[in-house]
Parts: C-alpha cells; sequence; structure tokens
C-alpha cells in the first residue's frame, strides 16, 4: 500500500539527475560546451562539477573556468547562448568567481592549482529566466589536463514525484 500522505525525505523522488558533460579529460587549448539541458517545467537548477586529478600544477597565467549560459528558443526553435549574469548564479567560491577569474559575465569557478582544485566538486545554482542551461569548461594560457565532468540537478517539478518510486 503507497503511503499518499508521507513526506519523503530522499532526494532522489524530488531531482530529476542529468548529465552536461560526461567525465573526460579535459586538455587545454579545448572549449568543451556541455549539453544543452531544457529547464521547463522545473523551478530550480543546480550544476556540479566533479574535479578529478591533473598532471601538473596551473599557475595564474594558465587556468580553467567554468562558466554558465543561457538561452531562450526562437521562433524556428533556433538556441543562441549568452553568458549568465553573476546576479543570477549563486555559489561560493575565492573571490567573486575564483582565484585566477577576471570576473567574466558567465564565470562560476577558475581553479588553479592541483594541490588546493584537484579532486573537488563546485557547484553553481540558477536564478535566471530562461529555459536552455549549458555549462562551458574553457581555459587560459596552456593548463594542463585535468579530469572532469559535469552534471545538472533539476528540482520543484510541477509533477511531483519527478522520479518513479517503488514503495
Amino acid at each position: 500500500m503507497a503511503d499518499q500522505g508521507i513526506i519523503r525525505r530522499d532526494g532522489y523522488s524530488g531531482f530529476r539527475f542529468f548529465q552536461c558533460i560526461e567525465p573526460r579529460n579535459i586538455i587545454s587549448g579545448t572549449s568543451y560546451a556541455g549539453a544543452a539541458i531544457d529547464l521547463q517545467g522545473y523551478n530550480t537548477a543546480t550544476i556540479v562539477v566533479n574535479v578529478g586529478n591533473t598532471t601538473s600544477n596551473v599557475t595564474a597565467a594558465s587556468f580553467f573556468q567554468f562558466k554558465l549560459e543561457h538561452a531562450n528558443s526562437d521562433a524556428d526553435g533556433c538556441v543562441n547562448y549568452s553568458e549568465v549574469y553573476p546576479s543570477q548564479m549563486y555559489h561560493s567560491v575565492v573571490g567573486a568567481a575564483g582565484v585566477y577569474s577576471a570576473l567574466a559575465s558567465g564565470s562560476w569557478q577558475s581553479i588553479g592549482s592541483m594541490t588546493s582544485f584537484a579532486c573537488r566538486c563546485f557547484a553553481v545554482g540558477y536564478g535566471g529566466p530562461r529555459r536552455w542551461l549549458r555549462v562551458v569548461i574553457s581555459d587560459t594560457g596552456n593548463p594542463s589536463t585535468y579530469s572532469m565532468g559535469a552534471i545538472a540537478i533539476l528540482g520543484l517539478e510541477g509533477n511531483y514525484p519527478v522520479q518513479d518510486v517503488k514503495l
């Protein structure tokens, strides 16, 4: 018998999980744009980037930066991304967007030396008005290779529970 009136405390029932960037080695000189995430029907969105090991130190002259881009689709279904304004991103980092950031719009984290940034997760909440969202990982200078992957966690869908839960 289903427990219709009981509040579920698990996160699985109330969230939908999407892979933005599959786990891979992020190589310097290449920008990676994650998969498009459709926010329609959800009221919250959080992006989590999981950073693994690096091959060598990254310096203030060469580092990786995480950016958030959003878009609406036009009448033809075309999606044109632009960088998210800092006021529409919710996160906690060193400095406004990381110690190596130039504080560009869309930037929510920059990562440098392997001792302080390897084997960590970095998250940002999105509070903007657009339907589509994606994460972009880019580099400045010539940083070394990092292992990284990113997921999107969407929540507060109109049709609860989000997942099919077997009781």
